[in-house]
């Protein structure tokens, strides 16, 4: 009987976020933020709710309302924290029902992106000095992920973070911690470079070489920032400059998909002997593998994540003002390190997916023996309660470009035009009234669905 209310309480959140996500990008596409917003009020519960507010952070945050994107971010932050503490009574229903009833707790480079778009809120809304501590709460975030990882994984350093950061430190006159950041970068775009890749935009090596040379070889944690006496690096001309963040696309959303796994007459037996944790490897291992032939007493049918295919139109980013033009270059593709993520950690996902199939495949041939009746409907129970986890933050961008422009000082409308791989622009936006200061270094970001 507790099994069953436990099943029965567990079974709300079968509801997969599967089921918001490709509505959540349809209305984005449209520019329909209102049915956006409307679709993310359907999918909030108590298991989703830092997904709830990471996509209505940024959703707030490309309507251009900065103080609500961040009072959502900010929630998001402290819920994040709150999640490593366990839930027992969610982390013994996952073991009945599946793993969507769990508190989604956010994908590293997730929560390190809340940093990225706070820092981006907070300059707009013209508090550099807060726009800084979410740099260094990003920069932290991915020292700890270096430090304590658990398992064998290729996202360890962001190395798009890292070189916005050092963008950020630079602008503010934090020399030392923006070669620090710069430093940083690039070697975390080195192995971008070898295992997702993404190679290194040439505007860091430009970047990294020019405050290099302010410590004339000195080591950069022994220079004396306040003496520098100035917020970012002066140039003869007197302009300005213009870092433009374009991004592109939408990251991969998970789907469900189904598959069947033979369990043979020597699972069963050592399963019922033995830990069915190590038999379930054995069976886990049968996906995408050859096995033996055999008598199959029984096909165990698993529901898993597989993530959708999804290409962005957009190839190109250029950007123009004042007569200057530049091209934008590739420096973080959001979608490659989601595919990675998952790929690393799919191992011990499906361990555990078929672990807790097989489990309740046991049991329900236990309940079985003793009552037909009873076999069948613990049977429909078990299979009705398996789904697959397919939550996460898909409103993210695929890619992101980096664009810098020297300008002159002054009010400038800044053209941005998006091609798609034959060359054609397939979309043109212009932000007008970009004050650009003498000397000083101006943020900016546009979206682009496509």
């Amino acid at each position: 009987m507790f099994l069953f209310l436990l099943v029965l309480t567990a079974l709300p959140g079968c509801a997969t976020y599967a089921q918001f996500t490709g509505d959540l990008q349809r209305d984005l596409a449209r520019g329909d933020y209102e049915a956006a917003l409307g679709t993310l009020n359907d999918a909030d519960s108590g298991a989703n709710r830092l997904l709830f507010l990471m996509e209505n952070g940024l959703v707030a945050h490309d309507r251009g309302h900065y103080e609500q994107s961040n009072v959502y971010f900010e929630r998001a932050e402290r819920l994040a924290d709150r999640l490593f503490t366990r839930s027992l009574s969610r982390e013994v229903a996952a073991l009945v029902t599946n793993d969507a009833v769990r508190a989604y707790r956010g994908e590293e480079y997730e929560l390190v992106f809340i940093h990225y778009y706070r820092a981006l809120n907070y300059w707009r809304l013209g508090l550099p000095e807060d726009a800084l501590v979410e740099c260094r709460k990003a920069n932290l975030k991915l020292a700890r992920y270096t430090a304590d990882g658990d398992y064998e994984s290729r996202y360890r350093n962001d190395a798009f973070i890292h070189y916005m950061t050092g963008l950020f430190y630079e602008a503010t006159g934090e020399l030392n911690d923006a070669y620090v950041s710069y430093r940083d970068a690039a070697k975390a775009y080195a192995v971008y470079d070898e295992k997702l890749g993404v190679p290194p935009p040439a505007l860091l090596d430009e970047d990294l070489r020019r405050v290099s040379k302010i410590f004339d070889g000195e080591d950069a944690s022994a220079v004396q920032l306040a003496s520098l006496g100035t917020p970012f690096l002066p140039r003869p001309t007197g302009d300005g400059e213009l870092v433009l963040f374009a991004e592109t696309g939408f990251v991969p959303r998970k789907i469900q998909k189904e598959i069947d796994l033979p369990i043979f007459d020597d699972d069963i037996r050592k399963g019922k002997s033995g830990d069915i944790s190590v038999v379930s490897k054995q069976i886990a291992w049968r996906h995408h593998r050859p096995y033996r032939s055999a008598k199959v007493e029984y096909w165990l049918r698993v529901a898993l994540p597989v993530y959708q295919d999804a290409h962005p139109r957009v190839a190109s980013v250029s950007l123009r003002a004042s007569g200057k033009s530049t091209r934008a270059v590739p420096a973080e593709n959001l979608a490659a390190i989601a595919r990675s993520t998952f790929h690393d950690k799919q191992p011990v996902m499906i361990a555990r997916t078929v672990a807790r199939g097989f489990a309740k495949y046991l049991a329900t041939e236990g309940v079985k023996k003793k009552n037909k009746v009873l076999g069948f409907f613990a049977n429909l129970l078990a299979a009705s309660t398996e789904a697959a986890d397919t939550r996460s933050w898909v409103s993210l961008p695929h890619t992101i470009h980096i664009g810098k422009l020297r300008l002159p000082p002054g009010v400038h409308d800044i053209t941005v035009e998006s091609r798609d791989a034959s060359g054609h622009i397939i979309e043109k936006k212009v932000l007008e009234g970009v004050q650009i200061l003498s000397g000083e270094r101006t943020f900016l970001n546009v979206r682009s669905y496509k």
